[in-house]
């Protein structure tokens, strides 16, 4: 009779009360984490107003206009949207979507995008392909505006060269970047399944829920698509040497294997104390065969790092990184030293 009295007056039994706790737990491991501060919200507002509201992005403009002026090739614009319209549309017609690309000064540049890719994209092949083209180039302009704006960076930033010259060729990641930053969880799962490479950062922010839709997603194209995988796996490693090729490597750290484990262990050692900074720049660091407008990755980060890794120097991207890992050590060795007082909370998360 007591028991019973005392478990009347708890209100809820042992195994109710296992549930609740349980579902705590996942709710609060599946929350969304709070926005992040906009990069250089730690500058003195003075500073960042002239260098990220105008020395910057001035910057950008004027080599834009001195690339006008000594030469720019045409046959950029839209050159990826081709690549992708030519991969989904080869495996619409039955053919194998990794045969297809496009030319480029004479040079065939091949597809190499993931199943869930091809399949995204597979309703947009059924348009004309110069209207698919054109769709993307307004598409990768609206993303870039929205990227920058949701970096809280004056528009003037979408001059931003990696940034730019992915607009130009209509390339992915552009609206990559804008669903990362702008898309809330459904943007973030929908990024993990348009390229894997969306992966890293999400880790890095904490954003379970996203992971967990896009790897739903692309999971249900493995039960539905079995085929399209099978012939993926069965050739990614000749896709993978073809684009190396074509890449000459890429411009980050892999392949160089002294410089691969010295900017691997400076990402590691900043993510003792930024573990989303770490995995934002993962991407540009470290990815084989990256491309120039993969330091668009940098911009979340911070601007001055990212203007650095807009120099189209083979090796920037790594080299800068293992430099920014270096100089956010210094400061917080110097600022653990007593000689410097740490910043108000409040200043980190401000925004101009």
């Amino acid at each position: 009779m007591r028991l019973r009295s005392e478990s009347g007056r708890g209100g809820r039994s042992s195994p109710d009360r296992t549930r609740d706790r349980i579902g705590r737990l996942i709710r609060k491991a599946l929350a969304e984490p709070p926005p992040p501060p906009p990069p250089g919200a730690y500058l003195e507002p003075g500073f960042r107003r002239r260098w990220v509201g105008f020395f910057l992005p001035g910057a950008f403009v004027f080599l834009w206009l001195m690339t006008f002026v000594v030469g720019f090739n045409w046959q950029t614009v839209g050159v990826d949207a081709r690549i992708y319209y030519h991969g989904s549309a080869a495996w619409l017609a039955g053919e194998n979507p990794w045969a297809a690309g496009a030319l480029l000064n004479g040079r065939v540049f091949s597809y190499a995008g993931l199943p869930p890719t091809v399949i995204l994209l597979a309703p947009l092949a059924l348009l004309p392909e110069e209207a698919f083209v054109w769709l993307w180039l307004a598409l990768s302009l609206a993303a870039a505006i929205v990227a920058v704006r949701a970096l809280r960076l004056p528009v003037v930033w979408i001059a931003y060269p990696p940034l730019l010259y992915g607009v130009i060729a209509a390339n992915p990641h552009v609206v990559l970047l804008a669903l990362l930053v702008a898309g809330g969880t459904w943007g973030g799962g929908l990024a993990s399944v348009i390229k894997i490479v969306a992966v890293a950062p999400l880790l890095g922010e904490r954003r379970w829920r996203a992971l967990l839709l896009g790897a739903a997603a692309i999971g249900a194209s493995v039960l539905v698509f079995p085929g399209l995988w099978a012939s993926f796996l069965n050739q990614a490693g000749t896709v993978q040497n073809t684009i190396n090729a074509e890449s000459s490597g890429g411009l980050s750290a892999w392949g160089n294997p002294s410089l691969f484990i010295a900017t691997a262990i400076s990402l590691g050692v900043l993510a003792l104390f930024d573990v989303r900074a770490s995995a934002w720049l993962v991407v540009p660091a470290l990815f084989p065969t990256t491309q120039y407008y993969y330091a668009m990755f940098a911009l979340p980060v911070d601007p001055f790092l990212a203007a650095a890794m807009a120099f189209p120097v083979p090796l920037m991207a790594p080299l800068a990184t293992i430099g920014y890992a270096a100089l956010r050590v210094g400061l917080v060795a110097w600022r653990r030293s007593g000689r410097a007082s740490p910043p108000r909370p409040e200043a980190l998360g401000r925004s101009e």
